[in-house]
């Protein structure tokens, strides 16, 4: 039969039933209409079903140079609607060009009753079949590699595409944000920043993107909603920028929040079937699953971040601590080893005890702070400062520059003076450098004795602003 259909330019035949007086059903046919059966329903709200031949034999023929709408979600370029009674009606249909004029009216009808003597109900296999396809999908879904919340919305939408077909799919959240996009969609909303469309692509203008976008989420705020042909529509006109025929939205559930939208589009011209539709509910709610695993690891992958972020920080002075020191050291090791040099300085406030006995701790842990502010407002954007435990302080410098050591002296400069107050921070500071000749072990503990000479100085009683500081030679 299929060679039949072929000689009259024929790829597709659906074979329609009447299930009520508003009411049809595809049960069958040739090419798509074999692979259809059984999932495709045009209703009243159709406005083409208003074109359909009224009188049984009367054969309806549309043709043009471009893909058309037909009936339902089937779309051709030629194609030809025969109501071989008042029950049945068959579309014959080519996706990519005209039917022959040579074909008369007559033998196009004498191939509708010839499909339609065929086709029987739809078997037990062929609905076996669709719902195998409903749970090929949702495995897929469901299969998602581990990853962040948009790295699985991405998947989604990925397969969300297989699946249906389509060219372009978009999960959006509640907020109105884009998170992940199959195909070349130049999609911009005012809530996000809009990405560059493909070269060649006409694009929809951001504000009326995400109106129309807007609309979708509003449209199928329950359950979901499909425009078989988004051209009767003129709210959705620039989806018709995209190359856009037809449209579906359905609601995605928590932790999203937002919609699915899948477009066919004028590269393969098609509608979505009640199988489609279908799918696309069963694929949200596997999505929603897929959805709350990855935000579940996203929280824990944050709080781990956080947890390791607070146990390097020294929670009264807010710099790093001493595994934050330690780590940092590690690190430097290897880069030292490797030909880079290191500046170390170490500092020990004077004056701690004193501040502690005379004002209270709540005074001592001012003068930290303040100590640590001087060190921040000092350092440059790759040293590291420390906060070694009790009036012990460090500074890991990424070079060994001469203006390295003057950022050095001038952090020495202003914690001069004899001894800490309450108003003012003074400290003793020594630095070592690290390099090929020698280890980063080695600068520390040079820059520890060079720091303890500078203290011995002080308590002498020959403290200057330059006194308070010594450099392991």
């Amino acid at each position: 039969m299929a060679e039949i259909a072929a000689r009259r330019g024929v790829v597709d035949a659906l074979v329609f039933r009447r299930l009520s007086p508003s009411v049809w059903v595809h049960v069958g046919g040739i090419g798509r209409g074999r692979s259809w059966a059984g999932v495709v329903e045009v209703s009243a709200d159709d406005p083409l079903l208003r074109t359909l031949p009224e009188q049984p034999g009367q054969v309806r023929r549309t043709g043009g140079s471009r893909s058309e709408r037909i009936l339902g979600p089937y779309w051709a370029v030629g194609a030809a609607r025969v109501r071989v009674d008042d029950d049945v009606l068959v579309v014959l249909g080519n996706p990519s060009g005209p039917l022959p004029a040579t074909v008369t009216d007559h033998r196009l009808r004498r191939l509708a009753e010839l499909v339609d003597a065929h086709v029987t109900e739809v078997t037990p296999a062929k609905r076996l079949a669709d719902e195998l396809e409903i749970l090929h999908a949702v495995r897929a879904v469901t299969t998602a590699p581990a990853g962040d919340l948009r790295a699985a919305l991405e998947h989604v939408a990925r397969v969300a595409a297989t699946a249906l077909s389509c060219e372009i799919v978009l999960v959006r959240d509640g907020a109105g944000r884009t998170l992940a996009r199959s195909g070349p969609a130049p999609v911009a909303d005012s809530r996000s920043p809009a990405p560059e469309p493909p070269a060649g692509r006409p694009t929809a203008g951001g504000v009326d993107a995400a109106a129309v976008l807007d609309l979708l989420q509003q449209r199928c705020a329950d359950d979901l909603w499909c425009v078989q042909d988004v051209r009767l529509d003129p709210a959705l006109a620039p989806l018709l920028q995209w190359q856009a025929r037809s449209v579906l939205a359905v609601r995605m559930p928590a932790p999203v929040g937002g919609v699915l939208v899948a477009l066919h589009t004028e590269a393969a011209p098609r509608g979505f079937t009640a199988l489609c539709q279908e799918l696309s509910r069963h694929l949200v709610d596997a999505a929603g699953v897929v959805a709350q695993t990855a935000a579940l690891r996203d929280e824990l992958h944050a709080a781990a971040l956080e947890h390791a972020h607070a146990a390097r920080i020294d929670p009264l002075t807010g710099l790093g601590n001493r595994r934050a020191w330690d780590e940092a050291l590690d690190a430097a090791h290897r880069r030292v080893l490797d030909g880079a040099e290191y500046l170390v300085a170490t500092l020990d406030l004077d004056g701690l005890k004193a501040v502690n006995d005379c004002y209270g701790h709540a005074a001592g842990d001012d003068l930290l702070r303040r100590a640590a502010e001087v060190l921040r407002s000092a350092a440059g954007s790759d040293d590291v400062c420390a906060r070694l435990g009790g009036d012990e302080f460090a500074v890991l410098v990424a070079d060994a520059s001469a203006e390295a050591h003057r950022r050095v002296y001038a952090l020495t400069s202003r914690l001069g003076g004899r001894v800490s107050t309450q108003g003012s921070v003074a400290a003793s500071v020594g630095s070592a450098t690290a390099g090929p000749r020698n280890s980063l072990a080695d600068a520390v503990r040079q820059a520890d004795a060079a720091m303890y000479a500078a203290k011995r100085i002080r308590r002498s009683g020959r403290a200057g602003t330059s006194a308070s500081w010594a450099a392991a030679s």
